[in-house]
């Protein structure tokens, strides 16, 4: 009798589970997308188009969606399309299709049933074109990046100066941030950067022997009239690269470390070469502080990476022996390609002379300098009217100068036997003599002195600043720019 009971019961409990079963099947969802589902804060339209063309839709719309990236102060305003993301139509559908799709039938109902209420969200997927976005990050990677600054060596105060870490931008961390991001509406994504550090620290310049001289050079300058401001930026120079560390290998550049040539950054007017005439500019004498550190420096047998003569020989120092330098473009780039570590020292030993050491260790070669000059190239007279001169006025602007093709030859004598002899070109154009007159003035001017060929032939402007871009030669070759500035 039990036993009857028993099979009743489980009989009955059979039925009634295959009946609740097939009963749930009638309501299983049949299509990819459950009615009622949420993708992206909207609701998959019940009729009138397929999810994938509804999506399709929403992908082209998103292309122009404003995004903002940003790091610090720095903002960059961009699209996604312009980054490389673009709605992963596919992908979208495929985790909308598992909500009542998976699992067993109460499972299915239980998801189909939340949905059709508003109560399941189903994120938008994205893809992106990392090389796209790579290229797109890349035009923010100047903006953001600060060069590190090396250690220096203040010998006059007897301290250490640390080196700062600089900063540029992480493509890749940048990239990771974008590939996770839900890409909202007004969406702004924080940059992501890494340190740079510094190739001469703080610690490493216990490995700076200061109390070996490698080579030095010195010029000096007059402290009067014109020469009290020359003499102010010449100061100027030498304190943004004096104390610097240059580790085996590393390249010295005199206009990354100097900078801009500017009031706000300690420099004054002062007269300067601009075409083949001096002329009153910012920085007028910084010329004098390169070439001095030129002549260390190759007294010292380091390498010289970039170098140009200026458009004249210089008072201060050798033909051959100048360096000029115009900031951004024209620069005096050095290698330390010493087996240690070096230090510039840049200061007066009196007065009305700047002195560079280069410090470090003991010299590794004897470099003799010698020069031959071709034929001086004759100069002209170019007179020049100033309207505002009262009548009768004559003022001597310039002096006149001859011109010289000059060949440089360095011999290096290494103390382990090996020689080596290196030429360079120096080209220095003529300099015109220049008066100034007042209008109509009418007096004879003095004798044309020596290598003077006569009087400058009247020309337009055009004429003459084509003439000016043409003539000259710089360092090695390299021509010189229309305006070759130094001092």
């Amino acid at each position: 009798m039990r036993s009857s009971k028993l099979i009743l019961l489980i009989g009955l409990g059979v039925t009634t589970c295959a009946g609740g079963g097939a009963a749930a099947h009638r309501f299983l969802p049949r299509s990819p997308v459950v009615r009622g589902l949420s993708i992206g804060e909207r609701v998959v339209p019940g009729s009138g188009s397929s999810p994938a063309a509804w999506l399709a839709g929403r992908k082209d719309a998103y292309k122009e969606r404003g995004v903002r990236l940003h790091y610090g102060e720095h903002v960059f305003e961009t699209t996604l399309s312009a980054l490389g993301v673009e709605l992963d139509v596919a992908g979208t559908l495929a985790e909308a299709a598992k909500v009542g799709h998976s699992g067993g039938p109460w499972k299915r109902l239980r998801e189909a049933e939340r949905a059709r209420h508003g109560k399941i969200e189903v994120p938008l997927r994205w893809s992106i074109d990392e090389a796209k976005a790579r290229a797109q990050l890349s035009t923010y990677a100047p903006e953001l990046a600060r060069a590190p600054i090396n250690a220096k060596l203040d010998l006059d105060r007897h301290v250490r100066i640390a080196d700062e870490p600089g900063l540029e931008l992480d493509v890749e961390r940048s990239l990771d941030a974008i590939r996770e991001a839900a890409h909202d509406d007004e969406e702004m994504l924080e940059l992501k950067v890494k340190s740079v550090p510094a190739k001469v620290t703080a610690d490493s310049l216990a490995n700076v022997n200061i109390e070996k001289v490698v080579s030095a050079w010195e010029t000096t300058f007059s402290l009067h009239g014109m020469g009290e401001n020359r003499a102010i930026n010449i100061k100027t120079a030498i304190s943004k690269f004096d104390g610097m560390v240059l580790a085996p290998g590393e390249v010295f550049s005199f206009n990354a470390s100097v900078g801009p040539r500017t009031k706000d950054n300690g420099f004054a007017l002062a007269p300067e070469i601009q075409g083949d005439e001096m002329q009153y500019g910012y920085g007028g004498g910084t010329c004098q502080s390169s070439s001095t550190l030129y002549a260390a420096a190759l007294f010292g047998a380091l390498e010289i990476v970039e170098r140009q003569s200026h458009s004249r020989p210089s008072s201060y120092t050798k033909m051959g022996l100048d360096a000029t330098v115009s900031y951004p473009t024209t620069d005096l780039k050095i290698k330390n390609n010493l087996p240690y570590t070096i230090l510039i020292h840049a200061f007066f030993p009196k007065p009305t002379a700047v002195r560079v050491e280069i410090l470090g260790g003991d010299p590794v070669a004897k470099v003799h300098y010698s020069l031959s000059a071709g034929p001086a190239q004759d100069f002209v007279r170019r007179v020049t009217v100033k309207p505002y001169f009262p009548a009768g006025k004559r003022v001597k602007h310039q002096r006149g100068m001859p011109g010289f093709d000059v060949t440089s030859t360095v011999t290096i004598n290494y103390l382990d036997g090996r020689v080596e002899e290196k030429k360079y070109y120096s080209g220095y154009r003529p300099t015109p003599e220049v008066y100034w007159v007042s209008p109509n003035y009418a007096e004879e001017l003095p004798p044309l002195p020596e290598h003077a060929k006569g009087m400058e032939e009247k020309k337009g402007k055009a004429a003459k600043e084509k003439d000016e871009a043409g003539s000259g030669h710089g360092g090695v070759g390299a021509p010189l720019a229309s305006s070759d500035i130094g001092g």
